[in-house]
């Protein structure tokens, strides 16, 4: 059975190489590569504890989960001159790096798989089915899945937000993806918006060259 440090361990495995990487610029890409392989080796070596991802969502929860990542997408950019920031997002791009044509390649792949599979599995793993338990009771495994109260729901949409340079945008997300997962009991449908939203921002990038919002 998983344990709190199941959780925790991924999350906090990328949070201080994604700090690290602001130090090693010239390496930024490298860490990248190394935390989207640590972590998404951590998950897949834990998969059996997770019993929530188990637990299949149907076709119409898997629509709307499409639908909610997609309009979480549009927001996010949509807002980009309207919001407050937190910081400036550094925005770099492979194509300013010494690279050749195919460790561009590699490089935006590995980007594409941490932002679109790692990451989204990795947190809501971590914020919506770790924290929102946890902050309901420290025993939280004994707390069914998308369980909401006031504090756990509202305080992870805050904290979650500040993980985000876009705290509004990121506020929204959060609503959406703990909103899904308290109406679902599923943690495959914030799981399945979170990817979509992360696939369409790299997919955007990727078109227009926007790299601020990578």
């Amino acid at each position: 059975m998983a344990k709190a440090r199941h959780y925790i361990l991924p999350f906090l495995i990328f949070l201080l190489l994604t700090e690290a990487s602001r130090y090693f610029l010239s390496y930024f890409f490298v860490v990248y590569a190394l935390k989207t392989l640590l972590v998404g080796g951590l998950l897949w070596c834990w998969r059996k504890k997770f019993q929530e991802l188990y637990v299949r969502p149907d076709w119409k929860e898997l629509f709307v989960a499409v639908g909610a990542g997609f309009l979480v997408f549009i927001f996010w950019i949509a807002g980009e001159n309207f919001f407050p920031q937190l910081g400036k997002p550094d925005g770099y791009s492979p194509y300013q790096q010494a690279f050749s044509t195919t460790l561009v390649c590699l490089t935006i792949l590995f980007r594409l798989i941490g932002a679109a599979v790692v990451v989204p599995i990795m947190e809501e793993l971590f914020w919506r089915s770790f924290l929102m338990r946890y902050l309901i009771d420290r025993k939280f495994l004994k707390i069914p899945l998308g369980t909401y109260t006031h504090l756990s729901f509202w305080a992870v949409v805050f904290l979650f937000a500040l993980e985000h340079f876009r705290i509004i945008p990121g506020a929204l997300a959060g609503i959406t993806y703990g909103g899904l997962l308290c109406v679902t009991r599923k943690i495959w449908v914030p799981i399945m918006a979170h990817a979509l939203t992360n696939l369409s921002l790299g997919i955007y990038v990727l078109a227009t060259g926007q790299w601020k919002f990578w």
